[in-house]
């Protein structure tokens, strides 16, 4: 069985998240599934499934779900990845995956992504396709389910299966895709990845099968290899057909033998590599040292992968596992939490299994610069301390609380989870060769085992996870400043140290059950068109419900005050890098961000923050037992917050690190830059420089952000499984008991798009020499009552760009593997906005970029589109919008100042409208006035030294277009 994954990234309930999302096991007892193939020792499959196997020998797994209704998931599972490639293979499984979307006996090349397109498909967000180590994975969501686009979805997915024609000049276009995707990912994590998995698992296949391949056999592998491999691998006894959605069983079943049941595999079947195991070793340590990397320190310990077959005693072993490495994780959160300076800036352990290779639990933390000897004694330390005394009884109390009420949660919203997020769960548990069992009888099975579960089991669990060879070391740093020998040293004097056992953590009380006398409502409106109630208490809070059975369990919440970006400088950079952090890492005067958390111990509740153009936001999602909560623990940051230096210094503490990543590759300098260059040089949209990051504090965020909590208009949007009268119920115990606020705004001032230069501005990285990227962009308009429709015909005309860009930089001339085209319109500076386009592409190819973005917009100018075209870019777009509509975070969006502006109700009213009435007519008259001007902005981001000045500076003397 391959077993679970813990990490620290799950830090306030990280095992009751997992736990629901993967499905710990099923009552004890229980048969597998007589006629299926997916069988564990007492457990039971979900009854929900249908599985079979046809008699060619693929396998199938089929669900009925209506949520949402009306649409489905395929997924086709090929049962191998770069694991099964011979050396001289090396890269043509992921070769294949694009190879086999390319040209196949009965859709020619460049056909396949737009025939779904006509089906109202989106290339990337509903067709796709992932190689991994172990499967190839063909993805497709579909937005209808009749007979038509069943008939398309099916009959494309049998071409992928045995029909592909892997034509010598296609394949020969393709190695210009897969190289600009070698060169996207090539980055210092990338260069890491690679030397640590060299490092941890030496003599075995997986550090030398990395998906994305070897570049020498991207570039000159003939096609009878493509071949081969395919012919081996693509085979439908290695295949798993995975149908989720509002479809009938049994008519995909019948489909299903229809369409694959003629498959048949072509000459000698492959045969699995063998990976190798791992050999014994003895404690050692590594450096891997890179400008753009963290200062980080982890030790490992290695052990043979456990190939058990799933079971119930399997599953039991996990959860143990499981709570120990969570115990862990919270032991090292609250060493990173500490007032006085913390050993380290963040820590977790995990345990994870690479394939059959092996299994390897790994603590790891990412250290201040210049003190990794801190970070390396906090978590060997800790290590010991978890292995030599165990956990305590609070602690396994706690995290058994939040299994329980992440499984309880589970079963309460089994019958609203989406169709694709089920897709891809049975897909990982094939993957996994696991049983899929049902929310019930997880939960059935744990409360079987809970009785069992001591604080002596799990101790003698955190034993059995640290087994094996090691620990290994292995240290990050941005600059040589130590040797594998001062790492050895450092850890062999840590060790002298001995521990003590953890102290028992008292209760924490939650201080925040009232915030006065709850507000009264003084206004009620009604909007029916969008099921929406809004209310205004006394005190002048807002409040928006959108209550949905879409999807049960859910609430959303998003809280929103103060004015956001238009209360900062436009000549100062802006705190929002650090302030997310830094306001819920703070905790509240009366709890700090620990104790929080252990107050709100078995509470699905959750605080984030950001910034907005026109607001501030405080958000959250929880579920309908615990929606009190929630909105006392956003009130409390509201009215309580302690602004601790915490989240801000630990951010802080990585400035230079947060640069070195940014500059290291040719996207990351772009996305650092483009902000503040297309708005003229306002900083508000910029990321601080290193010296702006270095001497910033805390006090920087407060003083923007404190006067907006204390006072001006607060806006709540509620939108989930709730009812009107609990929304207002809790609203006005919370903010509606909140001392009078005076609603005043900011006006926006003017936002302009620079009036472009002659010539390229030109940014520079630290990369490799062949990483390159180029920009362009045309200044349009925002987003108002009266430029509504030609906003969305500008959308629109961003979809059409897009097509075209891919057509000719992607399948005519195989340069870039994605090229992007969109129409981005302001709705607070309403006079702003501009269509942009962008690739990355080796150094020599960025001219030919612009030239193509160039002539593509002068042909829209020149010539209507077809209707076939219209369709492709147009239909995408409608269907992603009834797809976002059924969901909750869309509406916490549509529904803000749905009260106070009637134009936000005639924005969701005219939406499909206004798209269905856009004619090729009005995309041309829009591309003639705005891409025929000559007036693009053009960025090209090439290797090179740094310029002195900011790239922003070449544009803040002059704009165009109006505020």
């Amino acid at each position: 069985m391959k077993r679970l994954t813990f990490s620290l990234a799950l830090a306030a309930l990280p095992l009751a998240t997992l736990a629901a999302a993967e499905g710990l096991a099923t009552q004890a007892g229980q048969p597998s599934s007589p006629a299926g193939w997916m069988r564990g020792d007492g457990l039971r499959v979900d009854p929900e499934l249908k599985l079979g196997t046809l008699p060619n020998g693929m396998r199938y797994v089929i669900r009925r779900n209506r949520t949402p209704p009306g649409e489905a998931s395929l997924r086709l599972r090929i049962d191998t990845g770069s694991l099964n490639e011979a050396e001289d293979q090396r890269g043509l499984a992921h070769f294949l995956e694009h190879m086999v979307l390319n040209g196949t006996e009965n859709v020619p090349e460049g056909d396949f992504v737009k025939r779904l397109e006509r089906h109202g498909l989106r290339f990337g967000p509903d067709t796709n396709a992932s190689t991994s180590f172990g499967q190839t994975v063909f993805k497709l969501d579909l937005p209808e389910t009749d007979k038509d686009t069943l008939d398309e979805a099916f009959f494309l997915l049998r071409e992928v299966a045995g029909r592909a024609k892997l034509d010598a000049a296609a394949v020969d276009r393709e190695r210009g895709i897969i190289l600009s995707e070698e060169r996207a990912r090539a980055t210092p994590g990338y260069r890491q990845l690679l030397d640590q998995l060299a490092w941890l698992y030496p003599g075995q296949l997986l550090p030398q099968r990395l998906p994305i391949g070897a570049t020498e056999v991207i570039r000159t592998a003939p096609r009878q290899r493509l071949v081969d491999f395919y012919r081996a691998w693509y085979r439908p006894e290695r295949a798993t057909l995975v149908v989720v959605g509002d479809i009938d069983p049994a008519e995909i079943e019948r489909r299903l033998a229809s369409q694959f049941g003629d498959w048949r595999g072509s000459g000698p079947a492959g045969i699995p590599a063998d990976q190798g195991k791992p050999p014994a070793r003895t404690t050692d340590a590594r450096l891997f040292v890179d400008p753009a990397v963290a200062a980080g320190v982890s030790l490992n310990w290695i052990r043979p992968a456990d190939l058990d077959p799933d079971s119930v005693a399997e599953r039991t072993t996990d959860l143990e596992e499981q709570i120990a490495g969570a115990v862990l994780n919270r032991r090292l959160e609250k060493l990173a939490q500490r007032d006085d300076r913390p050993p380290f800036v963040s820590a977790g352990v995990g345990t994870s299994k690479m394939e059959e290779t092996a299994e390897t639990t790994a603590i790891s933390a990412q250290a201040r610069l210049g003190d990794w000897k801190s970070a390396l004694a906090a978590i060997d330390q800790e290590q010991r301390r978890l292995v030599q005394f165990g956990i305590t009884a609070d602690e396994l109390e706690r995290e058994m609380t939040g299994v329980r009420a992440a499984l309880q949660a589970g079963v309460a919203s089994a019958a609203t989870r989406s169709s694709n997020a089920l897709a891809e769960s049975l897909v990982g548990a094939v993957d996994r060769q696991s049983v899929v069992t049902s929310p019930a009888d997880r939960l059935a099975f744990f409360e079987t085992i809970a009785p069992r579960l001591t604080p002596e089991s799990i101790h003698v669990a955190a034993k059995r996870m640290f087994s094996g060879s090691g620990p290994l070391l292995y240290m990050t740093l941005p600059r040589p400043a130590a040797t594998r020998e001062a790492l050895l040293a450092a850890y062999d004097q840590s060790r002298k140290v001995a521990v003590t056992a953890p102290a028992a953590q008292a209760r924490v009380a939650w201080p925040y059950g009232s915030f006065g006398t709850p507000g009264q409502v003084v206004e009620r409106r009604e909007f029916a068109e969008v099921g929406a109630t809004s209310v205004r208490f006394a005190n002048g809070v807002r409040l928006t419900v959108r209550p949905s059975s879409a999807r049960k369990e859910q609430i959303l919440v998003n809280v929103r005050f103060g004015d956001g970006r238009l209360a900062m400088d436009p000549a100062r950079f802006s705190p929002e890098w650090a302030l997310g952090s830094a306001l819920t890492f703070g905790g509240t005067t009366k709890l700090d961000a620990d104790a929080v958390n252990r107050a709100l111990t078995g509470k699905l509740v959750g605080a984030s923050f950001g910034i907005a153009d026109d607001r501030f936001v405080l958000s959250g999602g929880t579920r309908p037992a615990d929606f009190p909560v929630q909105m006392q623990l956003l009130a409390a940051y509201m009215t309580d917050a302690a602004w601790r230096p915490l989240g801000w210094e630990r951010l802080r503490a990585q400035f230079a690190s947060i640069h070195d990543r940014f500059e290291s590759s040719p996207g990351g300098v772009l996305s650092r830059e483009l902000g503040p260059i297309v708005r003229s040089g306002d900083l508000r949209w910029g990321i601080p420089d290193r010296s702006a990051m270095r001497t910033s504090t805390i006090a920087q965020g407060r003083q923007l952000v404190e006067p907006a909590l204390r006072s001006g208009p607060i806006e709540i949007v509620i939108a989930g499984d709730i009812t009107v009268g609990e929304a207002i119920a809790q609203t006005a115990a919370t903010f509606g008991s909140l001392p009078p606020r005076p609603a005043t705004r900011a006006t926006p001032g003017p936002m302009r798009f620079p009036a472009p230069p002659a010539t390229p501005i030109t940014l520079t990285h630290k990369g490799r020499d062949d990483q390159a990227m180029a920009f362009i962009a045309w200044p349009t308009t925002g987003y108002s009552p009266e430029t509504r429709q030609l906003a969305r015909t500008l959308t629109l005309l961003g979809a059409v760009f897009q097509l075209r860009l891919t057509e000719e930089l992607r399948e005519k001339e195989g340069v870039s593997y994605s090229p992007g085209a969109s129409h981005g319109a302001s709705s607070t500076f309403r006079s702003y906005g501009y269509l942009a386009a962008q690739m990355e592409a080796p150094p020599t190819a960025l001219d030919g970029f612009f030239k193509t973005a160039q002539r593509i917009a002068a042909e829209l100018a020149a010539r209507p589109v077809d209707a076939d075209e219209l369709n492709r870019a147009r239909r995408p777009l409608l269907e992603s919008i009834e797809r976002a509509r059924d969901g909750n975070a869309y509406w916490l969006g549509a529904l803000e100042e749905v009260a106070d502006d009637p134009f936000r109700l005639e924005s969701i009213r005219t939406q499909r409208p206004d798209l269905e009435a856009v004619t090729p007519a009005a995309l041309q008259a829009a591309a003639r006035q705005y891409l025929a001007t000559g007036k693009a902005l053009r960025i090209k981001v090439v290797k090179g030294a740094p310029a002195p000045a900011t790239a922003a500076a070449a544009v803040t003397t002059k704009g165009n277009g109006k505020d």
